[in-house]
């Protein structure tokens, strides 16, 4: 079985299904059968809370969040080496890191797999700790 390639953040997934910049490089990977996509597990929720607070009918959100997560085979488990991981991220990081982005990078670094995201807090983890496809085209490392 090969390795996770790419650990897609909530960013990428909402931006692939609202169609918004970056859509048609995840829909890219999701073509490729070289690329082995992954999510980290707190991504379900924030996926599932995102979707609630912008699709007003709650049956279409939960099918939307549903359709998404069963798509995605591979779901990362966070444990504490990855928590630490978040932490030691969340410290280096100049600004401001939310706890959940620090677990979903902390989960694409011990996987050793690109994070795919949308989120200018993101793009500020040094390229040197891991490498990222920041879908909003501001970088790319």
């Amino acid at each position: 079985m090969s390795r996770i390639s790419h650990v897609l953040d909530t960013s990428a997934l909402l931006a692939h299904y609202f169609n918004e910049p970056g859509a048609e490089l995840v829909e890219k990977l999701w073509s490729d059968e070289s690329s082995r996509l992954a999510i980290s597990a707190v991504t379900v929720a924030e996926l599932k809370g995102r979707l609630s607070q912008e699709i007003t009918e709650n049956a279409e959100a939960t099918i939307a969040a549903d359709a998404y997560l069963n798509e995605l085979t591979i779901c990362l488990p966070v444990d504490r080496a990855t928590a630490e991981l978040a932490w030691q991220l969340r410290q280096v990081a100049p600004n401001r890191l939310p706890l959940v982005d620090a677990l979903i990078a902390a989960t694409a670094r011990a996987a050793g797999a690109i994070l795919v995201h949308r989120d200018p807090h993101m793009a500020q983890i040094p390229p040197a700790l891991m490498q990222q496809i920041d879908l909003s085209g501001e970088r790319d490392s």
